[in-house]
Parts: C-alpha cells; sequence; structure tokens
C-alpha cells in the first residue's frame, strides 16, 4: 500500500497536506480535504478506496453529476477490475453489489432516508466535490446525505478551496458527534498566473488593463467614434498558441462551443500527419463505418483531425467519451467546452480561457462568482509538465465602463451557505422512519439551522458591543450635547427653520390657507419657540470635538438598526419544523398520512423522487390502464423534464392528457402551483422512440441536442426504475420492466454510456 517512511504512494511523492490526510485516513478518522484544483485531492481517495477494499471492506464513492460518476467508474475498473467496482446513477445500475459503489450523491440520499439495508455493509462514503451543497438547485441532497449517513460509516469529504471550511467541519463534528479532520491546503504546486486580454493591449493584467484604457480616453476626448478594436477568440488563441496550448476555453453556451471550434478550425491545424491518422482511427473504431454517422459526430471528427474540438451536455455519450480520450492522448489542443467541464474530471492543461467572464443562471446575466473564477482557472497548470499555469479572460474595451471585468481574489471566495429545502418526499420519509423528537432534532442538525444559530449569537455579540459604544459616546461632553441648547443641535436645525419658512412664504395667502399650509405653519411656530433661545457660544475645538462625536453616534445608530433587521430576518428555530407540519397537512389532506401512519400513497411515494406526488396520484388514477407501453413511457418523460429557452417539439398527438391535468389541478389546489412540473411537448420523442423509431427519425421532431435526448430517455428509465421500487401489483411491475427494455436500445442503451 503506502510507504510513510519515504512518503510515497504508487511512487508518488506526497505533498504535506496529503500526508496529514492519510495519516488521519489511518487514525480511524472522518476527514475533509480542501484544497485548490488540480493539487491531487484524488491520491487521497484513491488511498482511502484501495485501503478499505485491502481489509475486506465496502466503500461508496459520491459525485454530484453523472459525467464525473462515469468517469471514476472507468477509472476504478481499470484499476481494481470490472468485478469490484459498481455503478448506480438511477439511469445505469451495473453490479451493485461489488465493494466499491460509485454514484450520484441523489442515490446515496435516497438510500440513507429510506433505510436501505445495504449500507450497512459499507465502512466509508466520499463525498467528491462536497462544496455542492451550496448549489441552489442540488444543494439540498449533500445536506440530508450528511446528516442522514449511518455513524458506522466514516466521511471522506473532497472540495476546493472554502472560505468557511472550518464552520463545515465543526458543523459535521457537530451532528455526527465525532472527531472530523479538517486539512486545507492554500498553496498550488503549480502556481497560477492571471492576464486579460484585448487586441489592442495584448495579454496584461487588471491594473495594466485599466491603465491603458484610461489613457486611451483621456488622449481621445473629443473623438467620438469606436476607440477600441473588437476582440475575438481567434485573436487570443493565435496569440497564445506558440507558448500556452493546450488550452480549455470556457464558452458559457453549447452552440457557441461548436461555432467557434469550427471557425478556428477553418484556419488552423495542430496535428501532424500521424496524429491525423490516430484520430481517424479513433473515429473509426468508435462509431462504425463513416456512412452510418450523424452530422455532429461528422463535425467533431472534421474539427479533432485539426487538434480542435469541443466538449458540452448536449453530446452523446460516446462523443463525449472520444473527446474526453484524445485529449488524454494530447491530440486536441484547444477544446471548447461549457463550465460542467470544470467539475471534478481531471484534465489538466497549460492554460485556460474565458470567453466571457458573465454568465447566464437561468434568470439573468451575472458575474462568475469568485469560486466559479477559481475553480475553472485551476484546470490550468500540469504537475510535473508545466512551471506555471495560466488563466486568460478576453475583455472588449468598448464595454469597460458600463460592464468592467470583474476582479477577482481568492482571498474572498463565497462561504458556503445551505440551500437546504423540504420535499414532500423527504416529509414522507422521516414520518416514516423517525419519532416527531427524532424529526425535531433531524431539523436542528441542518447546516442551515447550525448557521443560523451562530449568524444569531455573532449578531447578538456585535449588537450588544455597538450599543456599549453608543452608550459610552458624549461621556465626556457637556450636559447640552443633546439638546438645541448646544449649536452643534442648534445651528442645522435652525437652518431647516429657514428653509421652511422661504417655502411657506412662497405659498402666498391662498394656499397658506389650506390644510398643508395650515400645518407648515404650525410646525414653524413649534420650531420657533424650541429655537427661542440661541445656544452659548463654545470654542472652536469643542465645536469639532460634538460634531465628531454626533457622526460617530449616528454610525452607530445606522449599524445598529442593521443588525436588528439582520436579526429579524433570520429564520427562527422551529422554521423548518412548522414546514414539516405544514406540508404533512396537505399530505393527510390528500390521503397519503393518517393518525401518523403512511398509507399506500405515501408509502408509494417515499419510493419516488421525481415529481412523487404527480406520479403516485398517476399510478392509483388508472390512467396507465388507459395507456398503452409507448404512450406510458412518453406520459412518464413529461414528467421529468425542463426546458431550454429556445426548445421546441414537433406537435403530434400521443395521448389525452385532459386527466393528466385534472389531477394536476388536483394537486395544485392543495399544494399550491409549484407542487407540479411537467411539459407534454417532450413526449413525442420518447413515444417514438419505445415505438423503436431509429434515433436519426427522434431527432427530427425537436432542436434538442443528441445528448438531450439521449438524457431524457435515460431519465425516464430512471423514473420507470424507482416506480418499480415503489409498486407493489405483480402486472404493474411486469409493465414498468417491459417499457423499460423498450427504451434500453441501441444509442440510448446503457452499454453506450
Amino acid at each position: 500500500m503506502i510507504k510513510l517512511s519515504d512518503r510515497t504512494y504508487h511512487g508518488l511523492v506526497l505533498d504535506p497536506f496529503q500526508e496529514k490526510a492519510l495519516d488521519a485516513i489511518d487514525a480511524g478518522k472522518s476527514v475533509i480535504v480542501a484544497a485548490p484544483t488540480g493539487t491531487g485531492k484524488t491520491l487521497v481517495a484513491d488511498y482511502l478506496v484501495e485501503k478499505v477494499m485491502a481489509e475486506g471492506r465496502r466503500i461508496i464513492y459520491t459525485a454530484p453529476i453523472k459525467a464525473l460518476s462515469n468517469q471514476k467508474y472507468k477509472d476504478y475498473k481499470e484499476l481494481f477490475g470490472v468485478q469490484k467496482v459498481g455503478i448506480l446513477t438511477g439511469d445505469v445500475v451495473l453490479n451493485s453489489e461489488a465493494p466499491l459503489i460509485i454514484m450520484t450523491t441523489e442515490i446515496f440520499r435516497n438510500q440513507v432516508i429510506t433505510n436501505d439495508p445495504a449500507l450497512e455493509s459499507v465502512s466509508y462514503i466520499i463525498f467528491d466535490e462536497i462544496h455542492w451543497l451550496n448549489d441552489e438547485e442540488r444543494g439540498t441532497v449533500w445536506e440530508e446525505s450528511i446528516i442522514l449517513a449511518p455513524s458506522h460509516m466514516k466521511l471522506l469529504g473532497l472540495s476546493a478551496t472554502i472560505a468557511n471550511a472550518q464552520q463545515l467541519v465543526e458543523w459535521i463534528s457537530t451532528i455526527r458527534e465525532e472527531e472530523v479532520e479538517l486539512i486545507q491546503e492554500h498553496r498550488r504546486v503549480v502556481p497560477l498566473e492571471y492576464y486579460y486580454f484585448t487586441k489592442d493591449t495584448g495579454l496584461v493584467t487588471y491594473d495594466k488593463l485599466w491603465k491603458y484604457y484610461r489613457q486611451r480616453i483621456k488622449a481621445n476626448e473629443s473623438y467620438e467614434g469606436s476607440l477600441f478594436s473588437p476582440t475575438n477568440h481567434i485573436d487570443l488563441i493565435k496569440t497564445i498558441q506558440k507558448q500556452y496550448l493546450p488550452a480549455l476555453y470556457f464558452v458559457f453556451s453549447r452552440k457557441q462551443c461548436a461555432d467557434k471550434a469550427a471557425e478556428l478550425a477553418s484556419i488552423m491545424n495542430y496535428l501532424k500527419p500521424g496524429e491525423k491518422r490516430q484520430v481517424e482511427d479513433a473515429f473509426l473504431e468508435h462509431f462504425g463505418p463513416e456512412s452510418e454517422w450523424s452530422p455532429s459526430t461528422r463535425l467533431l471528427r472534421r474539427l479533432a483531425v485539426k487538434g480542435i474540438a469541443f466538449h458540452h451536455a448536449g453530446l452523446m455519450p460516446a462523443q463525449k467519451v472520444l473527446v474526453e480520450e484524445l485529449f488524454l492522448k494530447r491530440l486536441i489542443h484547444v477544446l471548447y467546452c461549457t463550465e460542467t467541464f470544470s467539475v471534478g474530471i481531471n484534465y489538466p492543461v497549460r492554460s485556460v480561457c474565458f470567453d466571457s467572464l458573465n454568465k447566464f443562471d437561468g434568470r439573468n446575466f451575472r458575474p462568475l462568482a469568485n469560486h466559479e473564477f477559481f475553480q475553472m482557472s485551476g484546470r490550468a497548470g500540469r504537475r510535473g509538465l508545466d512551471e506555471k499555469g495560466y488563466s486568460f479572460a478576453l475583455v472588449d474595451l468598448n464595454f469597460m465602463e458600463k460592464s468592467p471585468p470583474p476582479r477577482f481574489n481568492i482571498n474572498r471566495l463565497e462561504p458556503l451557505t445551505s440551500q437546504f429545502k423540504l420535499t414532500y418526499n423527504t416529509v414522507l420519509n422521516l414520518q416514516a422512519t423517525l419519532s416527531y423528537e427524532q424529526i425535531e432534532t433531524y431539523f436542528q442538525k441542518s447546516f442551515a439551522s447550525y448557521s443560523n444559530l451562530q449568524t444569531h449569537g455573532q449578531l447578538i455579540a456585535e449588537l450588544a458591543e455597538l450599543e456599549a459604544q453608543f452608550t459610552a459616546q458624549g461621556k465626556y461632553i457637556c450636559q447640552h450635547v443633546d439638546s438645541f441648547a448646544c449649536p452643534v443641535k442648534y445651528l442645522p436645525k435652525m437652518k431647516e427653520l429657514e428653509r421652511l419658512k422661504k417655502a411657506y412664504k412662497a405659498l402666498g395667502p391662498r394656499r397658506q390657507n389650506r390644510i398643508y399650509g395650515r400645518e407648515m405653519a404650525r410646525k414653524i411656530k413649534n420650531w420657533e419657540k424650541l429655537l427661542a433661545q440661541a445656544p452659548q457660544k463654545c470654542p472652536k475645538h469643542k465645536l469639532t470635538f460634538c460634531a465628531e462625536e454626533e457622526k460617530e453616534k449616528r454610525r452607530l445608530q445606522k449599524k445598529m438598526a442593521e443588525i436588528r433587521k439582520e436579526l429579524k430576518g433570520l429564520p427562527d428555530d422551529n422554521f423548518f419544523l412548522r414546514e414539516f407540519a405544514y406540508k404533512k397537512n396537505q399530505l393527510i389532506q390528500m390521503g397519503y398520512i393518517r393518525d401518523e401512519e403512511l398509507l399506500p400513497r405515501g408509502e408509494c411515494a417515499r419510493h419516488i423522487y421525481v415529481q412523487e406526488l404527480l406520479v403516485t396520484e398517476l399510478i392509483y388514477s388508472g390512467i396507465f390502464d388507459t395507456l398503452d407501453d409507448d404512450q406510458l413511457n412518453g406520459l412518464l418523460a413529461a414528467l421529468d423534464f425542463e426546458a431550454r429557452k429556445n426548445d421546441y417539439f414537433q406537435k403530434l398527438p400521443v395521448l389525452d392528457w385532459t386527466p393528466v391535468q385534472e389531477i394536476v389541478s388536483y394537486i395544485q389546489s392543495i399544494c399550491g402551483p409549484e407542487a407540479v412540473r411537467y411539459d407534454p411537448r417532450v413526449s413525442i420523442i420518447v413515444y417514438s422512440w419505445s415505438q423503436g423509431v431509429p434515433f436519426s427519425e427522434v431527432q427530427r421532431l425537436s432542436n434538442l441536442d443528441e445528448g438531450d435526448i439521449i438524457s431524457v430517455i435515460r431519465r425516464t428509465i430512471d423514473l420507470l426504475r424507482q416506480m418499480r421500487d415503489a409498486v407493489t401489483d405483480p402486472a404493474l411491475l411486469q409493465r414498468l420492466k417491459t417499457c423499460m427494455d423498450k427504451l434500453d436500445r441501441d444509442e440510448a442503451s446503457v452499454l453506450a454510456l
């Protein structure tokens, strides 16, 4: 295994943080490793996996996205052999009894919340990319997984640098009642340099970029045209290609990935004839005769033979695998990719490029967060190959004032925050497995509650300190400090009175007689009475001192008001418990719970993790009996699909949606409009595929990318598998298996992934 005497593992010399992590694992502790991307966290996981398997125990490796799960499955299969490694990603289940199981975090959460007996033999759980706890959509899954992970399991969490890693570790230690070792590394083995690029400036630092911009603006104040040359990705690649390739070029648009790769390939070629042949052979090996290739495969080949490619979620699984393989063989010199390529997948390069420092988050365009920028930049710098890694960001000087590029700071990473949300599935599973007191404890264990409690304590302490400072103000000033006998207070009020008199006079006799005029007169009279006695003169130095004191008091008052507002905005201790009771009451109304026990509908829904209420109601409605198998597959596809902005589909009849809409309206009448999501338009894709229509024809039914079509089919298979675990009727069980078999074929089969 490992020889700590010479600090090596499989011939690799250990860094101090790796050595500390391995010592903590050998001591039987749970461990969190937070280190910059590319510093070698994976070695810690590999050591743990090898150690646990050598001891004859079982281990689970969870990852946030299927692409990373699939990669880890392939990596560990090569290391340990196909019999010792299994994978569970919902739509893919292979060798589930193996000693090492790779799974998405969602699957692990589903196992722990239902008390799956399969977990009894597992001694360790690895959470790769544990900072996904911060993810708005899926952070809840991570939080529930950590809270509910059985006490006999130890944890290894791997993460990029986290601003509040200590808080995360203290939370895990508290809820699991065990010591959790935090291993932090801030230094990169291959240091990174960050540059901005425009055609006018070349590669420059942030400060030099602004200096150039201001000098140019100042020198051309009277010029009305565009002062700066437009800059595009070709300009940047041409600048860096002699010294800084291979490069990842991040683009926050799938279409732009392919378009930009094609643009570059029209003028550049990075491969020698022998390398070009290797690429051509790899395409033939993966996809068979060229006559059978899809248009996107032909496009990829045209680019790849020049050492250029693109990679995004819309590619077919086989296409992504081939691009990744060619990249690892150093046959791809420039890879245009979306953000997901930076998550976990270990493909280091010499440099990383950003086409933009703004991204669309589903609602708005916003600047990249610090942690996003450094996660992606962290791919730059190959250990043992590069002295430095480089990050280059494309900037348009014509928009510098309106939309200045962000200045990123590794020391100002955003802290992890809880994204905990309560689903109906969680309510049902907690009701089924825990007592009321245990449910209360469960919510108190959430990272949200822990953070709120800490924040509450910090704010109370800060408020007490400010109140003490406020009380101390004026201690050394005369007794008139807060009255109009003090010039500091008297003079500003006198000026205000003069302005009011002037405004009153300007009204004229007629308007002075109206209500607001009379109100102004009353105010003037009161103020004249208050200010009748002019204050005594004060020495100038004392006046200055009093003015400063008054200013400080106002600052303290403002700060205290902000803290009180923040305290008021914090959820109280029983926030989640109240939400639990509210959702539970809705489930009682719907016939899922009675007398604290789950009824058949509730028992069914606790095993469904996608649109659990709608799926359960459909199962019990009898609608399935009116549909054939292909229509049933089409219906289920609609329940787990979120369209992108410009998606469109051919409108062809699949089934009568009226009964489905009636069920949707019924659920929404009790649980609100957010409780249900479905999109009938996508059904035609899965319906046609289920009928045996070839993939090339299914593609013509929408503008979805090939990879998205595969994803829709595989997610439908995943939902069918969940339903199979949830129902007991033998006829329905057999039917669900038949439906799965009709979808699990050709391009969408497990073997193709």
